[in-house]
């Protein structure tokens, strides 16, 4: 009997650190083009978890690709680029933008996650954000268009 106490407790203690694990930071977005991943940085974000949760301010998206130093990931003119979480966000609450600079930034159109980048060469800074019912956060990622 005492064996199996032991045993019960120790799944519980071991589904408990699981779900605290998972449920502590947002979910990341999966983002593909033209069949290749493109890298993503943890932008701002605030996340409720069961016993605490956070906020944190990050950097702006330029800086945050500099920080990180991601590489531009080459794309044909006017490609379709998915954007996907394993844990969907709310309805409507996903957005995206453009970075020209820290101080210039233009909406992007998402139609069904899916995002259409421009057809004139050059490198593009893109950010998105969402929200789910534990909060809300952002991701920044960049392209080249050859």
């Amino acid at each position: 009997m005492k064996k199996v106490l032991i045993f019960l407790l120790a799944v519980v203690v071991l589904v408990a650190g699981i779900y605290f694990v998972f449920n502590l930071t947002p979910p990341k977005p999966t983002i593909t083009i033209e069949n290749n991943t493109v890298e993503v940085a943890q932008g701002s974000y605030c996340w409720g978890g069961l016993i605490k949760g956070q906020c944190v301010d990050m950097i702006s998206p330029p800086e945050l690709i500099k920080h990180h130093e991601l590489k531009p990931v080459t794309v044909s003119p006017g490609a379709e680029l998915k954007i996907k979480f394993n844990r969907k966000p709310q309805e409507n609450t996903l957005v995206a933008s453009i970075w020209f600079s820290n101080d210039e930034v233009e909406n992007a159109s998402l139609n069904d996650n899916v995002l259409v980048v421009p057809k004139e060469k050059g490198v593009y800074i893109y950010s998105v954000s969402a929200r789910w019912e534990k909060g809300s956060s952002s991701y920044a990622f960049v392209i080249e268009v050859k």
